[in-house]
């Protein structure tokens, strides 16, 4: 199983249209995908933490951006928005995709983009203007990889209908995210 998941992986980043079905088919319940989504996150935040110590504070929210723990708390919450938002809008839009679909479309695109940025911060730490330009570069791809996987887990046949549920998506999680903020009274510090 570890030789085939290396073998998605590349693929994902190789030809991640090819690979989305693949990866979506693979023999995991959700149960499994939420602990490998949890580990993420977590694994996210260790590695955040790490390099936020050689950086001074950044951020207008310190208490997040600053902070390990927060930083987890906040990813995680985003994450999950992601997939239960995928999930809804790409049902209301036509798709045929589930909970399932969406949580191993977050999940594995999140591992996937820990491995490469992690990567990049180390290779940041020698050579910070090309890592900053190859870590640009991927951002972008990300986009691209979000959208192949989107629209195998939704059987949309249309990009253009994947672009917008990653838009909806991203702007609703956005928006929640925001709005969790708020309620539990955390507020920008310093010039917005």
């Amino acid at each position: 199983m570890i030789d085939v998941i290396k073998k998605l992986l590349i693929e994902s980043l190789r030809n991640p249209r090819a690979a989305a079905p693949k990866v979506l088919a693979l023999p995991l319940n959700m149960q499994v995908w939420g602990l490998v989504l949890g580990l993420v996150i977590v694994s996210n935040a260790v590695i955040y933490g790490l390099f936020l110590s050689f950086q001074s504070p950044l951020g207008i929210l310190p208490q997040i951006t600053n902070n390990p723990v927060g930083y987890a708390l906040a990813t995680g919450g985003m994450f999950a928005a992601l997939v239960l938002l995928f999930d809804w809008i790409g049902r209301m839009m036509g798709g045929r995709g589930d909970l399932r679909t969406s949580l191993v479309v977050v999940t594995w695109l999140q591992a996937l983009q820990l491995i490469v940025l992690t990567a990049l911060s180390f290779l940041g730490l020698v050579l910070g203007g090309v890592a900053s330009l190859v870590s640009l570069a991927f951002s972008i791809y990300f986009f691209w990889m979000l959208m192949c996987f989107l629209n195998a887990a939704h059987q949309f046949n249309s990009l253009g209908r994947s672009f917008t549920l990653m838009l909806l998506g991203h702007f609703g999680a956005a928006f929640a995210l925001s709005f969790l903020l708020v309620l539990t009274g955390f507020s920008p510090v310093g010039p917005v």
